[in-house]
């Protein structure tokens, strides 16, 4: 089976996440600073290393492409197909970045256990934001859209005990905020307004929406 999307990141959930919807997807992760620019918005932040993360891969794409069938348009070169035939070039790359923001801070992958704790002591009793920002970028037609979700996430009182004990289970490390809603730690939220798989990783809804805009009919599950 050809591959239909190739995801510009390292996420093992955002792949399971699109998959869970039917697409066959290939990672091809992408090596970008993540540095956040004096002053910018969360928002502006999430979809300009989205999108980077995408063009990024989109860029080593580039440089693999089939020349021209012969007798055909010289500017007509072709992607090559990713796990399938060389007929179904792969046509869609989805970038995407996910941050916590809790007031005015952003809170990013704790580099240590002692980070992980002070976010997740912050984060107790509180509620903070969710936001993940994604690009989708049509090899076909060389375009991309870009956009921005946002999710409310209350959670409960955590205790030190608590915090020890769930940092201990290792879900912590790779995960803005320190936390994984998919796994142990969906037992500190108290309450979600917005969507659920956007906490995750990748907000499905809008993604698969842009899919439709831009003309992935084809390879959609519905």
């Amino acid at each position: 089976m050809s591959v239909q999307i190739i995801l510009a990141s390292a996420s093992p959930r955002r792949k399971e996440l699109l998959e869970r919807l039917g697409f066959t997807v290939k990672v091809i992760p992408s090596a970008i600073d993540e540095i956040r620019a004096e002053g910018e918005l969360p928002e502006n932040f999430v979809k300009r290393m989205a999108r980077t993360k995408c063009l990024s891969v989109v860029d080593r794409l580039n440089q693999t492409m089939y020349p021209a069938e012969p007798g055909g348009d010289p500017a007509a070169r072709r992607y090559p197909a990713v796990g399938g035939s060389r007929t179904q070039e792969t046509r869609w790359v989805i970038g995407a970045d996910t941050v916590v923001v809790l007031g005015e801070r952003i809170l990013g992958k704790p580099k240590d256990t002692a980070e992980a704790a002070e976010m997740l002591h912050r984060l107790g009793g509180n509620t903070h934001r969710v936001i993940t920002g994604f690009c989708i970028h049509d090899l076909k037609k060389n375009k991309e859209g870009i956009q921005a979700v946002g999710t409310d996430v209350r959670f409960k009182r955590l205790t030190s005990s608590e915090i020890e004990k769930y940092i201990a289970v290792g879900e912590s490390m790779d995960k803005a905020g320190a936390y994984a809603v998919q796994g142990v730690g969906a037992y500190m939220i108290d309450s979600i307004v917005g969507s659920y798989t956007n906490v995750v990783g990748l907000p499905l809804c809008q993604t698969v929406e842009m899919m439709e805009e831009m003309g992935a009919h084809d390879i959609l599950p519905y």
